[in-house]
């Protein structure tokens, strides 16, 4: 009954920094491709990326630069309908700061797609209201450093002047 009880009224106090603890554990996380992460009754998967077909889109990546697809989930895991993430809640990272203000990244790619790309149609491009266990996802275009296989991503909920809700890490050959 959520310890309402005078014996359990000091166990939260004497708990105090280990929430805090395992805080700053979470902002040290990286979730892998497949790996579910939670930030704000939300699930959050990478379920998995590609280097993007040449003809994916009507601009050329900048020089050194290559497009990248990458597969998202969003699942609702909280017991009331929220928004799903915007697309620009999303960003990858070319070098990593405290903050999204002390990054280096951008958010989607703003390019058109082509309208012959076959997957076009499960791009993920619109916010939707979703019930509780209710899920979407699709796909979304960003531009990656051609010469490093690491990539690093960023998840924020809201403002990026603060530290990232969730970091991702993996590797694209």
């Amino acid at each position: 009954n959520g310890g309402k009880s005078p014996s359990e009224s000091s166990a939260p106090a004497e708990s105090v920094n280990p929430p805090s603890d395992e805080a700053g554990a979470d902002e040290n996380r990286y979730y892998g491709i497949g790996e579910v992460a939670e930030a704000n009754g939300l699930s959050v998967t990478i379920d998995k990326v590609a280097v993007a077909e040449a003809n994916t889109t009507l601009e050329k990546a900048k020089d050194g630069f290559e497009y990248i697809k990458v597969w998202f989930t969003f699942k609702n895991i909280s017991n009331e309908t929220i928004e799903s993430p915007k697309a620009k809640a999303l960003y990858i990272v070319y070098t990593e700061g405290a903050t999204g203000d002390d990054s280096d990244m951008k958010s989607e790619e703003n390019s058109q797609v082509m309208l012959e790309v076959a997957d076009r149609d499960e791009r993920y491009m619109s916010r939707v209201d979703l019930a509780p266990g209710e899920s979407t996802g699709g796909w979304m275009i960003y531009q990656r450093q051609a010469d490093k296989s690491e990539i690093t991503m960023h998840y924020y909920s809201g403002f990026v002047n603060v530290p990232p809700d969730l970091v991702f890490k993996f590797t694209v050959e």
